[in-house]
This record gives C-alpha cells, sequence and structure tokens, in this order.
C-alpha cells in the first residue's frame, strides 16, 4: 500500500510538473503574441500618423499656394490702378506744363 502511495504521489508530481510545463509555455506564448501585436499595432499607428502628417503638409501647401496667387492677383489689380492714376496725373502734369509754356 506504502508503494501505491508513493507511486500516486510520484504520478502526482510528474502531472504538476507537466502543468507548470504547459503554463510556462502557454505565458511564452501568450506574451510573445502580445509583443507582436504591440508592434503591428505600433508600426500601423505610425503608418497612420505619416500618413495624416503627409495630407496635412500637402493641404497647407495647397492653401499655401492659392493664398499666394490671390495676392499675386491682388498685387496685379493695384498695380493696374496705380498705372492709371500715373497716366491720368501724366496727362495733368503735361497739361499744367503747356499751360505754363504757353
Amino acid at each position: 500500500m506504502a508503494k501505491e502511495t508513493v507511486q500516486a504521489v510520484r504520478k502526482a508530481e510528474i502531472a504538476a510538473e507537466n502543468i507548470i510545463k504547459d503554463a510556462q509555455s502557454q505565458k511564452e506564448a501568450i506574451i510573445s503574441e502580445a509583443e507582436q501585436k504591440a508592434k503591428e499595432l505600433s508600426t500601423s499607428m505610425l503608418s497612420e500618423a505619416q500618413m495624416n502628417a503627409e495630407k496635412d503638409v500637402q493641404e497647407a501647401v495647397h492653401r499655401s499656394n492659392q493664398i499666394l496667387e490671390e495676392a499675386k492677383q491682388d498685387a496685379e489689380k493695384e498695380v493696374q490702378l496705380l498705372i492709371a492714376m500715373a497716366k491720368t496725373k501724366e496727362q495733368a502734369a503735361i497739361d499744367l506744363v503747356i499751360s505754363n509754356v504757353i
């Protein structure tokens, strides 16, 4: 009977060791999978952030180009207005010189 008890205890010890080994393997597999998922998530988030940043830069460049074009058009209108004003003053100056000469 003592022999049977010793064998039963030995079987229980072996079963416990196997359970511990399986748990250790499962723990390592879970940790490895979690690390892999974390790396994938990090890579995905970084890629998404880069795409968003590139999109924001492109939008900023586009808006900047629009603002520059509007400023160019405004400046062109002002130049045309100044030219027209100068022409009217030129004629007035010519008229003044002619009236002083005569």
